[in-house]
């Protein structure tokens, strides 16, 4: 059989190995480490730059670019429009910064944007929502599909295993339509006797959120829970049930400070939270990794054209209700 040859260790005069690494110094095939420049910019790329989600994870995202020493900026655009989103995704990437972490609404818009800016020398990686068929190096998200089974085993035990279901959704997004279509197989799969008897797209508006979930509760009256994909929509979903005067419960996504409140007044039910601040930390951390070499995978991943990063990076999820709320602010502060 074949056996490997030996390699014999380097021993200096004073008996030392010099071919283990120096503890605290890189071994990255550029020789760098962690120790960045304010030369470098990285910039994280989201729609709707007031949506509250955000806070968490630009607060990760520059805790690690303080941490580094590297320049962070975020920015958003104003508006829910793919378009907008892609023309200040063009604007980032003519700066020529170092990396971009994007928040893509779509996932097809932004495939060759996001290649351009890899050829031209740009790291990009995606957050919460992807563009999978792009040159982006990783996605940092929870796992969206646990995150529904869990959703929806949640909701069955707290029906007690038959009710009515409504689901106000955001079709465009990838991480969305994930939520919707494994917490309906789920249901479907364990639970006869829960029925999704409504659907309906806000596309983060809280006040169209706000009115389906009227209309939701007006055509179903036996009508148990209203499942929302995002913050935005579950706060547009708990003012209308309010107005309502109906006892529907509301579960969603996004433990934003508004509707932590809404938590605590009962106005939303549940919450699962992905970690923003992990998102934004892991973010930084994979353009800086990769920006500077300092990742080298024993594989052909050059050769092959793959990223050196991992495929994905889990930021984790939570339950949140209004026994534990407190501990998920997240203010703009640093404290």
């Amino acid at each position: 059989g074949y056996l490997p040859s030996i390699i014999k260790p380097s021993i200096n005069s004073k008996g030392v190995n010099v071919d283990t690494p120096t503890p605290g110094k890189s071994v990255s095939e550029g020789g760098e480490n962690f120790s960045g420049s304010m030369d470098d910019t990285y910039f994280i790329c989201v729609f709707r730059k007031d949506a509250d989600y955000w806070k968490g994870v630009y607060k990760g995202f520059k805790a690690a670019g303080d941490q580094i020493g590297v320049r962070t900026i975020f920015e958003g655009c104003e508006e829910y429009d793919a378009n907008a989103q892609l023309r200040l995704f063009e604007q980032i990437v003519a700066k020529k910064p170092k990396g971009i972490a994007l928040h893509p609404i779509s996932a097809e818009v932004f495939k060759e944007p996001i290649n351009r800016a890899v050829e031209a020398g740009i790291k990009v990686v995606c957050f919460a929502a992807d563009s999978p068929g792009s040159k982006r190096s990783t996605i940092i998200t929870s796992d969206n599909v646990k995150e529904a089974i869990a959703a929806a085993d949640f909701i069955a035990k707290e029906l007690g295993g038959s009710g009515e279901i409504g689901i106000i959704e955001r079709p465009s997004q990838s991480n969305h339509i994930i939520r919707v279509n494994y917490f309906i197989d789920r249901l479907t799969e364990r639970y006869l006797e829960i029925k999704v008897v409504a659907r309906g797209a806000a596309d983060g508006d809280e006040s169209k959120a706000a009115k389906i979930a009227l209309d939701m509760i007006s055509d179903h009256p036996d009508l148990s829970f209203i499942y929302c994909v995002a913050g935005i929509e579950g706060r547009g979903a708990g003012s209308g049930v309010k107005e309502s005067g109906k006892p529907v419960k509301v579960f969603c996504y996004d433990a934003d400070p508004p509707v932590i409140d809404m938590l605590k007044d009962d106005t939303i039910f549940a919450v699962i939270q992905p970690n923003a601040v992990n998102q934004g930390y892991w973010s930084l951390l994979s353009l800086y990794v990769e920006a500077n070499g300092l990742v080298n995978p024993v594989s052909d991943w050059k050769q092959s054209g793959k990223s050196p990063l991992p495929a994905l990076i889990d930021n984790g999820f939570d339950f949140v209700t209004k026994k534990n709320g407190d501990y998920f602010y997240v203010y703009d502060s640093e404290d």
